[in-house]
C-alpha cells in the first residue's frame, strides 16, 4: 500500500477527534470513495448519530441509500446529517463514484456533444447514417412534430409506423427503474438502428430532443453506443413577467418549446404586476393610483362596484387560450406555473377593490392589498378560484399546474400582517389541491406569527429577503432564483445577467444562493430559476417588445441549462460551448425573428387588383424595406382606421385613429410617425425596418418620427421594432394601391442597449 493512501487513511480515522465543533466533524467525515455495495456505507462517528441526506443524482443513489447502477461510472455527490447532544450539523459534499454496469473502451466512438452534455456514454464503433426516407417507430403524441422536425433538420423524409416495428428511430416506454420521470437511454447501432427508451412521455421527449441535436451535427449520421442521461436537478425553471410588459401568448409558446430543446422543464409565468416607481408620480404631485400602469392578463370575471375590471385592457389570456396552452407545455415536458402576486404589487387587485388598499404611508401603497384585513385573502381566494376549481361545466383553467405561485413578495407593511396574510395563502392553496410556491421574504419579515411550511417552494431571490439555510430550517424546499446572479431587467442598468454569460458559464453553481452554499444534494434543494422582469415600463418604457428580448432570453437558456441538468462544472469553456451551439444550429420548427428561408436577399413584387387583396405571406422581421405606390382618395375620418397591411404580427396603417400613418404590434403597443398622407395624391411610401427601429419615407424622403402612443413618450431613444405583417393588403383603405415591393435580409444583430455599452 503506498505510503500517501496510508497517510489518508489515518487522517480521517483521526478527524472526529482533531475536530472541534460537529460541523468541523461533519466536514471531515470518513467516506468512501468508491460505491461497492448496493446500499451507500454510512460513516461512523463516535458518539453522534450519521444520518445520509441525500444525493445530486437521486436516482442513483436513492433516498433510502440503496445503489442502482448507472451505465459508466458516474461521480455523484452526497451529503450527511449528523446529531449530538441536541445538536445537528450538515456536511458538505462528498464525491462518491458509482461504478458502472459496462466499461468503456478507450478506442470506441467519443460521446456526442450536445447541450445538456449526456451523462453517460459508452461508445461503440461505427455510425448509423439515415437516408432520404427515414422510418420512426413511436407510439408518442407528438410523434408528427419530431418527424416536421427531422424533415426541417435533415431535409428527409419521414415515415411514422407503429412501435415495434423496424425502423430507423424507435421510441419506447422503459421500466428501467434508474431513469426516474425525465431520465432515457439511447442505444445506436449499425443494424438496429437508433433505439430511445424511458419511463414517461416526457423522458422519451427529451431523447428526441438529444438524437436531433446529435443528427444536425452528423449531417444525419449518429454515432454508434449506448447512452444514459437523467437530470441533476427537479426543478429547472424561466420566469417570465407578462404583468407589466404585454407579450402575447403565441411568444410564450416559443418561449416553452426553445425552453424544452434544452431540457428546462419549469415555466414560472408573472401575469399580474404593474409599475413599480409610484414615488415618480407622487413627487411630482400625481396620483399614482390613477396614473400608473398595471395589468392581469387572464380573462376573469371579477369586476369592481364601479365597474372596472381586473383583466388588462390592452392584451389578455382567454381561458380556453390558457387552459390549451398549459397542455401544449405539458405536452413538451415543460410545467407551466402560473403565478397572482399579492399583496404587493397588486395595483390591478387595489383598483377592483379600493376599499382593501392596506393603510399606509409608503409611496408605493396604492399597489398593496391590506394584509391585515380578513376580507382581503376572501378577495384573493375569489379571484384564484375563478383558475383553481371548475367552472360552469368547464374543467379549471390550471387544471394541469401542480404548481401554482401565490407571489408574496415586496409587501412592506407589519410584518405580522404579511405572515398571517401569507399563512392564509400557502394553506388555501394546498387545501385546493395545489403545491404552492412563494417568494422568500422572511428574513425580512420576522415575527412570532407561523407561516406554513411543509409542501411549499420557496423562490429564493435575495439574501436579504430569504436566507437559503433559514429558510430550509424552516423547512421549506427552495429555488435558487438569486438577483444577483439570476436576473435580467431589459434595457434597465441594473440586473443584467444578460451580460454577464461568460461569468454564469465559468462560475455560477445551483447550490450557491447568495453566497451560501447548500449540499448539491439536499433534499430540500430543487433547482433553479433565472428570470426576465420588465421593470421598464409606464413613464421609464423605451417601446422595447417581444422580439427585442428574445436574445436576453434565448442566449441565456443554453448557458443555464446544462448546470440545471447536470454537472455545473466547465466540461468545457465559453467559446468552445459557443462554437458546439454553432455546430448544433437552430431549434427546428422555431423562427423567433420572423426571418423568411432565403434571408441572403429576397425581393417579392405584388400589383393588387382590387382590394382588399390577400397576400397570404408569413410576417417578416428586420431587416426589410418595404415600398408602396399608393393614394389615399379621401381625408380619413376622426376615429376610423385605414389599414394597409393586416397579419398575426399587428397592423400597418395609412391613417390610425387619428389620421395619422403608423403601426400596432401584436402586443397592443402603438407607434405613430405624426404625418398625414395627402389626399388625392399618388405617393411612393416606403417602411425600412430594422431590429429596434422603423423609419417611414415619402417620395424617397423621410416623413414624421416613430413615437410611441401610450405613456406620452418622446420619440427620442424609442425602440420600435416592428415585424411587417403581410397576410392581407388594404383591408380598410380608401384609396388605391398599385404595386407592393418587399425586399428582405438577416438583420445585422439584436436591438442595441444602450446601458450596456
Amino acid at each position: 500500500m503506498r505510503k500517501t493512501t496510508i497517510l489518508t487513511m489515518l487522517a480521517l480515522s483521526i478527524a472526529p477527534i482533531m475536530a472541534e465543533t460537529l460541523q468541523d466533524i461533519a466536514n471531515q467525515l470518513p467516506v468512501t470513495p468508491r460505491a461497492t455495495a448496493n446500499k451507500l456505507e454510512i460513516p461512523h462517528v463516535p458518539g453522534a448519530e450519521v444520518r445520509f441526506l441525500g444525493a445530486d443524482y437521486e436516482q442513483l443513489i436513492c433516498p433510502d441509500g440503496s445503489i442502482i447502477r448507472p451505465l459508466a461510472d458516474t461521480k455523484v455527490q452526497v451529503s450527511f446529517e449528523l446529531s449530538k447532544d441536541g445538536e445537528k450539523a450538515i456536511s458538505k459534499d462528498y464525491e462518491i463514484i458509482v461504478p458502472g454496469t459496462q466499461q468503456v473502451d478507450a478506442a470506441g466512438n467519443p460521446a456526442p456533444q450536445i447541450v445538456p452534455a449526456l451523462l453517460n456514454w459508452v461508445g461503440g464503433k461505427g455510425e448509423y447514417k439515415l437516408g432520404a426516407y427515414v422510418t420512426v417507430a413511436t407510439d408518442m403524441p407528438l410523434a408528427a412534430e419530431f418527424a416536421a422536425e427531422l424533415e426541417e433538420m435533415l431535409q428527409c423524409k419521414v415515415e411514422l409506423v407503429p412501435f415495434g416495428n423496424k425502423a430507423d428511430i424507435s421510441l419506447g416506454i422503459s421500466n428501467d427503474l434508474v431513469l426516474g420521470k425525465e431520465g432515457y437511454t439511447l442505444n445506436i447501432t449499425e443494424d438496429k438502428g437508433i433505439l430511445a427508451g424511458a419511463t414517461t412521455e416526457t423522458g422519451l421527449y427529451w431523447a428526441t430532443r438529444s438524437i436531433l441535436q446529435i443528427l444536425q451535427q452528423g449531417n444525419g449520421a449518429a454515432p454508434c453506443g449506448k447512452a444514459l442521461d437523467i437530470p441533476r436537478y427537479q426543478v429547472r425553471s424561466f420566469l417570465l413577467d407578462v404583468g407589466r410588459l404585454p407579450i402575447p401568448l403565441s411568444y410564450v409558446k416559443k418561449v416553452v418549446k426553445y425552453m424544452a430543446w434544452y431540457k428546462m422543464n419549469d415555466l414560472h409565468i408573472h401575469l399580474n404586476d404593474n409599475y413599480i416607481f409610484h414615488e415618480k408620480y407622487v413627487d411630482a404631485g400625481e396620483n399614482p393610483f390613477e396614473k400608473s400602469y398595471s395589468a392581469f392578463r387572464l380573462e376573469s370575471n371579477m369586476t369592481g362596484a364601479d365597474g372596472t375590471k381586473l383583466t388588462a385592457s390592452d392584451l389578455f389570456y382567454t381561458k380556453e387560450e390558457f387552459r390549451e396552452f398549459i397542455s401544449y407545455a405539458a405536452s413538451m415536458g415543460v410545467n407551466i406555473v402560473p403565478e397572482f402576486d399579492t399583496p404587493a404589487h397588486a395595483l390591478s387587485f387595489t383598483r377592483v377593490r379600493p376599499d382593501l388598499i392596506y393603510k399606509s404611508t409608503n409611496k408605493r401603497g396604492c399597489e398593496m392589498l391590506d394584509a391585515a384585513n380578513p376580507e382581503t385573502l376572501k378577495f384573493v381566494e375569489q379571484v384564484f378560484d375563478e383558475y383553481l376549481l371548475p367552472q360552469k361545466g368547464q374543467p379549471a383553467v390550471f387544471k394541469g399546474c401542480d404548481v401554482v405561485h401565490v407571489g408574496a413578495d415586496e409587501f412592506h407593511g407589519n410584518a405580522e400582517h404579511y405572515r398571517a396574510y401569507t399563512d392564509g395563502l400557502l394553506k388555501m392553496m394546498l387545501s385546493k389541491g395545489y403545491t404552492p410556491r412563494v417568494w422568500g421574504s422572511l428574513n425580512t419579515k420576522k415575527g412570532n406569527t407561523p407561516v406554513h411550511a411543509e409542501g411549499v417552494q420557496m423562490n429564493l431571490w435575495n439574501g436579504g429577503w430569504a436566507k437559503a439555510w433559514d429558510s430550509i430550517n424552516q423547512g421549506y424546499d427552495v429555488i435558487n432564483t438569486n438577483d444577483g446572479a439570476l436576473y435580467i431587467v431589459p434595457f434597465a442598468n441594473y440586473y443584467r445577467m444578460d451580460a454577464r454569460h461568460r461569468w454564469v458559464h465559468e462560475h455560477w453553481k445551483v447550490n450557491n444562493i447568495a453566497g451560501e452554499v447548500v449540499p448539491s444534494g439536499h433534499p430540500q434543494l430543487l433547482g433553479a430559476a433565472f428570470a426576465i422582469w420588465n421593470d421598464m415600463i409606464d413613464q421609464l418604457y423605451a417601446g422595447y417588445g417581444d422580439y427585442d428580448i428574445w436574445h436576453m432570453f434565448s442566449n441565456s437558456v443554453d448557458v443555464l441549462a446544462g448546470k440545471m441538468w447536470g454537472s455545473d462544472a466547465c466540461i468545457r469553456s465559453y467559446d468552445e460551448h459557443q462554437k458546439l451551439l454553432a455546430k448544433i444550429g437552430e431549434v427546428p420548427g422555431l423562427n423567433p425573428y420572423s426571418l423568411w428561408k432565403d434571408v441572403d436577399g429576397i425581393t417579392i413584387s405584388w400589383t393588387p387588383t382590387t382590394l382588399p387583396y390577400e397576400i397570404g405571406k408569413p410576417s417578416m422581421g428586420p431587416d426589410y424595406e418595404m415600398t408602396m405606390e399608393l393614394m389615399l382618395k379621401e381625408a380619413p375620418v376622426p376615429g376610423e382606421e385605414q389599414v394597409l397591411l393586416k397579419g398575426d404580427s399587428g397592423v400597418f396603417c395609412a391613417a390610425l385613429s387619428d389620421g395619422t400613418v403608423g403601426f400596432r404590434r401584436n402586443d397592443s403597443m402603438e407607434f405613430s410617425f405624426n404625418y398625414k398622407l395627402p389626399v388625392g395624391e399618388k405617393v411612393t411610401l416606403q417602411l425600412i425596418g430594422k431590429p429596434g427601429s422603423t423609419q417611414l419615407l415619402i417620395n424617397g424622403q423621410p416623413a414624421g418620427q416613430c413615437t410611441l402612443t401610450r405613456f406620452h413618450r418622446k420619440p427620442e431613444g424609442l425602440i420600435n421594432t416592428f415585424v411587417l405583417p403581410l397576410e392581407m393588403l388594404g383591408s380598410s383603405f380608401n384609396g388605391e394601391i398599385y404595386s407592393v415591393q418587399v425586399k428582405h435580409t438577416a438583420p445585422a444583430g439584436p436591438t442595441v442597449d444602450p446601458n450596456l455599452k
